[in-house]
């Protein structure tokens, strides 16, 4: 039995290493580990210790280079009300059935682009419901359902990022631990008073949407459901401030690196540290008193 534990732990750390979760293979080495020391096993202890030592050289690569994608991530929304299945009409279910209405939190591989999970989704509800039935919704604000056409299933696909307090990201220093265990996502939504979309920076604000999911990625399953959500407004100023934060944060990031990436730098210096755009916002804010 206890040969058929190790082979599973052994198992176990074979995928995380094809995961490129190499932070994680310590955890089930230290589960097997006093076990072969017990049996004296030097053989298989040699090569635990070498499969360590590869791992934590690799996180090491990662962390470096950081070319290390751990997946994309996608709210995905279902709203589809009737279906008629025969002539009869009082033969009629939802497209959706019980998935009417509902969100979800997609992680998909490496850098997998909206369109491609998008016409994947469509693909596959079309093949179900036919193709003249299924409608994608581009826009990735609030959908109010009595707005839709009772005919069609829709689907909601939006870009999401996993989201964190400050608190938060002061415990997660690592890209690892940020893309470890998470169940908040966010996007953002820009908006004006006078109802555009985009606007001056003095009339610009965004709603940030922020999704909890039931579980925490990585999971057994590639969806979860969303549990609730939580909706910010944030005015001009705040989305100014924000915006700045945001780049002084990367900045901060490709400087703090052991050898800093001057290509990476100075594409980011160029759309970062503009004169004009910072007086631009001073001006803007600054003299309305």
């Amino acid at each position: 039995m206890q040969d058929v534990l190790m082979e599973l732990l052994e198992q176990c750390a074979d995928g995380l290493w094809k995961a490129e979760r190499y932070e994680l293979i310590a955890d089930i080495y230290k589960l097997i580990i006093p076990i072969y020391e017990k049996r004296r096993d030097f053989e298989r202890l040699a090569h635990l210790y070498d499969t360590l030592h590869r791992a934590y050289s690799k996180v090491t690569e990662v962390m470096h280079t950081g070319k290390r994608l751990l997946g994309t991530y996608f709210r995905v929304a279902f709203f589809g009300q009737q279906y008629q299945f025969t002539d009869s009409e009082t033969d009629v279910e939802g497209f959706f059935e019980d998935e009417d209405g509902k969100e979800y939190i997609y992680k998909e591989p490496k850098l997998t682009p909206l369109s491609e999970i998008s016409q994947r989704l469509q693909k596959l509800y079309s093949d179900k419901f036919g193709s003249e039935n299924v409608k994608m919704i581009q826009d990735s604000g609030k959908v109010n359902p009595k707005d839709l056409d009772s005919k069609y299933a829709y689907i909601q696909v939006t870009h999401v990022i996993p989201y964190f307090e400050e608190k938060e990201l002061q415990e997660r220093k690592t890209d690892f631990e940020r893309t470890h265990n998470i169940r908040r996502f966010m996007f953002e939504m820009p908006f004006t008073q006078a109802g555009k979309r985009q606007g001056g920076v003095e009339e610009q604000c965004k709603r940030r949407t922020i999704l909890t999911a039931i579980h925490c990625f990585p999971y057994v399953k590639k969806r979860i459901p969303v549990m609730y959500q939580h909706h910010t407004d944030l005015n001009p100023i705040e989305v100014a401030i924000d915006e700045m934060s945001k780049k002084v944060a990367e900045l901060r990031q490709l400087c703090s690196s052991a050898e800093v990436d001057m290509i990476k730098l100075q594409l980011k210096l160029q759309g970062s540290v503009s004169v004009q755009g910072k007086a631009y916002h001073k001006i803007t804010f600054f003299n309305h008193r």
